[in-house]
This record gives C-alpha cells, sequence and structure tokens, in this order.
C-alpha cells in the first residue's frame, strides 16, 4: 500500500487525544433520589468527577476511533496495486518542444519515451485495453480503447513538435477524457508534474548542457544594419564556443563566446554594409538540444515619412496637431471626387469619397448627410444632436488618455457592434475604431468645432495614437519573428488568396479574405514566405523560431512520484495497477460517525 498524501497520517495523533477525553469525562450512577437531595448533593459538586480514571470499554469510543482512523486514511489517500487486466491504461507523450532534447546517445527525451511505452506494453495483460495520447498546446488522442498491437502503431505516429507544453489544460483534459478511476496513466515528460490519481509519471531530467541564442533584434539603416543577440547558458557548466551572424546566406559577423551557467548577456553586431533582408544567428556548440542554437529574423525596411491627405474645406485644429509630428507629411484638398490612392492616412473632415482608395487608413468625421453615410454601411444613431461630457474609455488607440474628457455638442451616437467604442456619453460611443471595407479606421461622430477637444491635451494624445496604430496596422505583420502556437496575423487589403511557402518548401493555399487574417498554426522552423500576387512576385517573410520559454519550468508544490524505476526492463515482470481506497475510507467514517450519534442518542434516552 502506498499513500497519496502520507503527511495527513499526522491526524492519526487525534486518536490519543480522544482516548484521554473519554478517561477524564465524570461519570454518573443513575439512583432515584428526593428532588431535595439535589440541592445537597450541589455543594459537593467538585468531588463527583476524578482528574483521571481507568479506561473502561465503551462503544462511542470505540466508534469515534474508527471514524477518526478512517477519516485519516480518507485525507491520506491510500492505493493499493493489483493485478487487474480489465482496467484501462492510457500512455500520454508530452510531444513539445523541450521533449526534442537529447542525452548521452542520439534518441530525443520523445523518443526514448515511445521505446519505454512499448515495452511496457509488451508486459501487459492481453485483454488490456490501451489508449495513446499526446499533448503540447492541445490534447490529441491516436488511440481510445484499442488492443496491444494498435497502440503499437499509435505510437509510432507520435511526431515531435515545437509548440510550448501547456501542461495544465492538457492534463485537465485527459482527466476528463479517461476516468481516473478505472484508468492507469502513464506520462512521459521532463515538466513537473502535480498529482494525478492512478498515474505513474517518468520524468526527464533537464539538459545538463545546453545553451540557447534567446532572442536577435535588428535595427535598419539606409546603408546596412545593427544586430543585438542575447544568448542563455541553460546548463549547470560553463561553454565556449563561436557565435555566427548570416545576412542572406553571408556571413557577416563572427564572436568567441565565453558563458557561465545560468547566464545570460547580449552581444552587439554594428554597421553591417549592404542591403539584406534575411538575418539568422548560428551557435557553433554540440548540446543536449541543437534546435535553440539557430535564431532567424527578417529585416524591416527603414520607414519613410507616412503620407497624410486631409480632405475637407479645412480644419485649423487638425492641421496644426498633424504638422506637428516628424515623420509625417501633411497634403490637403477640397475635392472629394478626385482621390489620389497614394497616402498612407486619408482624414475626411464631414465628406464620404464615392470611391475608396485601395489602400491607407481612414478618419472620418461624419456628416450630416444620411445618403452619404450609407457608403460607409454602418449602423448610427437617429438622433444628430446629443450632447453633454464625453468621456474616454479602454480601447486600442486610449493609451494615456482613458478616463480623460471633454465637452461636446451635435454628435450622433455609433452603435455599429463591429466598432471598438473610443469615447462614450452616457454609456453610448461617439467615437470608434473598427475597419470600413477592410481598412482600418476612426469614426467621429461630431465636428470637430462643435467641442472644446483640440483644447485638450488629449487631442495630440489621441492622434498620435491613432498615427501609431495604424502604421502598426500598415504592415502586412505585427513583427517578422514568431513562435510556434503564435497568432500571425496578416494586415493585407486583398480579397483573395495567397501562397504560404514553407521553410521545407512546401506551398500551402490561405485566405486572406478578412482584415486582419489569421494564418493557420505552424511549428516549422525558419523562414516562410507569403506570396500575394504571383504574377508580381509581391512577397513577405516572417520567421518562427524556437521557444526558448518553454525549458522554463515554474513547478508545483503537490508534486506526482517520479516512478522512473518502473521502466526497469528488468524488475517488471508484471504491471500493477494502482486502485485508490480514498472513497472505502470516506464511506467508513461516514457510517461510523452516523452509528456513533445513534448510540449517543441512545444513552441520553429520558
Amino acid at each position: 500500500m502506498s499513500f497519496s498524501q502520507p503527511l495527513f497520517l499526522m491526524f492519526l495523533l487525534t486518536i490519543p487525544v480522544l482516548i484521554f477525553l473519554y478517561m477524564i469525562k465524570p461519570r454518573h450512577k443513575k439512583v432515584t433520589i428526593p428532588s431535595t437531595f439535589l440541592w445537597e448533593r450541589l455543594k459537593k459538586q467538585k468531588r463527583i468527577a476524578k482528574p483521571a480514571q481507568k479506561l473502561r470499554f465503551s462503544l462511542l469510543l470505540l466508534l469515534g476511533i474508527f471514524a477518526l482512523f478512517s477519516f485519516s486514511m480518507y485525507l491520506a489517500a491510500p492505493n493499493i496495486f493489483i493485478k487487474n487486466a480489465r482496467k484501462n491504461v492510457v500512455f500520454a507523450f508530452d510531444n513539445g518542444a523541450s521533449m526534442s532534447c537529447r542525452e548521452d546517445d542520439s534518441k530525443s527525451y520523445l523518443q526514448k519515451s515511445k521505446e519505454i511505452a512499448k515495452d511496457i506494453i509488451d508486459r501487459l495483460p492481453g485483454t488490456a485495453r490501451v489508449s495513446v495520447v499526446t499533448f503540447s498546446d492541445t490534447v490529441e488522442v491516436l488511440q481510445k480503447e484499442g488492443t496491444r498491437s494498435f497502440a503499437k502503431d499509435a505510437i509510432d505516429r507520435v511526431a515531435q513538435t515545437y509548440y510550448e507544453t501547456n501542461l495544465k489544460s492538457s492534463l485537465a483534459l485527459i482527466s476528463k477524457l479517461f476516468k481516473p478511476s478505472d484508468t492507469t496513466l502513464f506520462i512521459f515528460t521532463d515538466k513537473n508534474v502535480p498529482y494525478l490519481e492512478n498515474a505513474k509519471l517518468y520524468k526527464f531530467p533537464k539538459p545538463k548542457d545546453n545553451v540557447s541564442i534567446e532572442n536577435i533584434s535588428c535595427v535598419s539603416s539606409k546603408d546596412g544594419f545593427d544586430a543585438l543577440v542575447e544568448i542563455k547558458n541553460r546548463g549547470i557548466k560553463k561553454a565556449s564556443f563561436e557565435l555566427e551572424l548570416f545576412a542572406d546566406g553571408k556571413l557577416v559577423g563572427l564572436k568567441n563566446i565565453f558563458l557561465l551557467p545560468g547566464k545570460a548577456e547580449s552581444f552587439l553586431f554594428e554597421n553591417i554594409k549592404g542591403n539584406y533582408k534575411v538575418v539568422w544567428g548560428k551557435i557553433n556548440y554540440h548540446d543536449a538540444l541543437e534546435k535553440d542554437n539557430l535564431f532567424w529574423t527578417v529585416l524591416e525596411p527603414v520607414r519613410a515619412k507616412q503620407k497624410v491627405l486631409y480632405v475637407g474645406k479645412g480644419n485649423f485644429f487638425f492641421e496644426k496637431v498633424w504638422l506637428s509630428f516628424d515623420d509625417v507629411e501633411l497634403y490637403k484638398t477640397q475635392d472629394v471626387k478626385n482621390i489620389a490612392g497614394d497616402f498612407d492616412i486619408y482624414i475626411f473632415d464631414q465628406c464620404i469619397p464615392q470611391k475608396f482608395p485601395q489602400k491607407g487608413a481612414f478618419i472620418f468625421v461624419l456628416p450630416n448627410d444620411g445618403n452619404a453615410l450609407k457608403l460607409l454601411g454602418i449602423k448610427i444613431g437617429k438622433n444628430d444632436s446629443n450632447e453633454g461630457y464625453a468621456r474616454f474609455v479602454k480601447s486600442s488607440v486610449t493609451q494615456n488618455i482613458i478616463g480623460m474628457d471633454f465637452a461636446v455638442q451635435k454628435a450622433v451616437y455609433i452603435i455599429d457592434r463591429a466598432f471598438e467604442p473610443v469615447a462614450k456619453i452616457g454609456g453610448k460611443p461617439i467615437i470608434s475604431f473598427g475597419n470600413i471595407q477592410n481598412h482600418p479606421s476612426i469614426l467621429f461622430g461630431f465636428a470637430i468645432d462643435n467641442s472644446d477637444l483640440p483644447l485638450k491635451v488629449s487631442f495630440p494624445i489621441l492622434m498620435a495614437n491613432i498615427k501609431s496604430a495604424f502604421v502598426k496596422k500598415s504592415q502586412l505583420f505585427e513583427k517578422t519573428a514568431f513562435y510556434p502556437g503564435e497568432e500571425i496575423r496578416v494586415f493585407s487589403y486583398s480579397d483573395k488568396k495567397a501562397d504560404l511557402i514553407l521553410p521545407d518548401g512546401k506551398r500551402e493555399i490561405v485566405d486572406l479574405s478578412g482584415y486582419p487574417s489569421v494564418l493557420p498554426k505552424k511549428d516549422v522552423l525558419g523562414i516562410y514566405s507569403l506570396v500575394l500576387n504571383e504574377k508580381s512576385k509581391e512577397s513577405y517573410k516572417f520567421a518562427i523560431n524556437f521557444p526558448t520559454y518553454a525549458l522554463d519550468d515554474s513547478g508545483s508544490r503537490n508534486l506526482a512520484e517520479d516512478n522512473s524505476n518502473f521502466l526497469d526492463a528488468g524488475k517488471i515482470n508484471s504491471v500493477k495497477m494502482p486502485y485508490s481506497l480514498k472513497d472505502i475510507f470516506l464511506i467508513l467514517a461516514l457510517i461510523f460517525l452516523t452509528l456513533e450519534w445513534m448510540v449517543f442518542l441512545n444513552e441520553n434516552r429520558v
């Protein structure tokens, strides 16, 4: 017998306390006496009870001891191991990124897990029902309650992924799929696993020798770039190696590195001349995990000044705030019918174009013209004379101004739920942020001159936030280096399909009809290319790198026991299934408490 929570056995120490309480309990002999005799006996009350008495048999005491013992055993959660061919066996393989580590030989942790599981299957009874599941960022059932031979085939299909292992949610889902009371669960992982009923754990150790590239950040210039490489020694011994930096396949930098255990340092490569696109770093060091010795990134082009076109009759406040930005070139026109299509941001002040530009972001100051508003295809309130104090709420463009207010009149409510509220009057939005015909757009439900917003400090901050949000969404990707499983959003105005070229050369067709579109989840490490137009060869690159953060493990206070020895082939004659006695002892404790109460009522019956 074993105990899952052996510390709760200390609760058994309450049994001697119960016995002692029964020894000092006053005992009285029942006799028939006159009522006046009671008053005389009250004077001698202190002599009735003795400090301690000889322990005598008591059914109440016996039932109390049994109840305490049963409840203590329930808390300690005892298990007995019995041979039971009818029970189900589940093999759960962690196939996350960290399980690609290798120890002394060339086999990874996952490969060793598969070999060990097959050895256990050979020792199971022929009638055993075997299930095979994998878990990393999600749980996948490869076989449920099948035969031993089919289970081996399922184990062969277990593939290495490079996603981060979400241990807590994965084990919770596995526990729901397979009843712990009817199942023996074999877990193979390198993570700290919390206690699970009827589970046996094989935990692989953290690699003793591992150096990783944590990140590479680059800053582009007109004639080249600078690169900062962050490296960490995750092992327990010092490491000496070479760090190589490549740009478009050409070696552009080399440094000799020495790192102490547990230390992380950053190394700068400056003034690398040339017009490059793809940069990657490489550590020349043979350790337990080689996938994290590489890191790819894509250089972002040097940003030119943003071209902003104001369309309207003129507004001093708009012109002044946009001219104050150093990275903006402001143009003005009153001709709403002939709009050029080569601007980054368009400000339509109380006018709506008949035809929208193909690219760019929009700021609309809504006019009092129902027919014009139909061109936008948005839902607005019927009353256009709302007034009061508006307040900025939490949104994508209200950093540093949340809670600030301003006075406004002749405002219309923007009630379209597809838009994110930016400022509200009485709980209803009058400034909103969203998309119009796949263009990021800001809607003002009032003329700027009908408010004191331009006189507030929040106005230039709001315009700066809007500009930053538009710059972010004018790029195809929010960044150029991602990790497996991370959401990759594409801000493309195309409503067509595109080709996604994987690092191994395979091609997939992806749908870019939404704004933004989300690419399918990938874990192949390397450089990807997204081809938007096959004829013009318009393509954009991004990288997916090994998630070094997946090697960290915060752990848990209540850990499952590491049963690594159960996999020693020389010690396994047959697999015994653990059976929990926890529920049985809980039922016994309740029975004993019920009997004790019944005996107590009987002894004290008048």
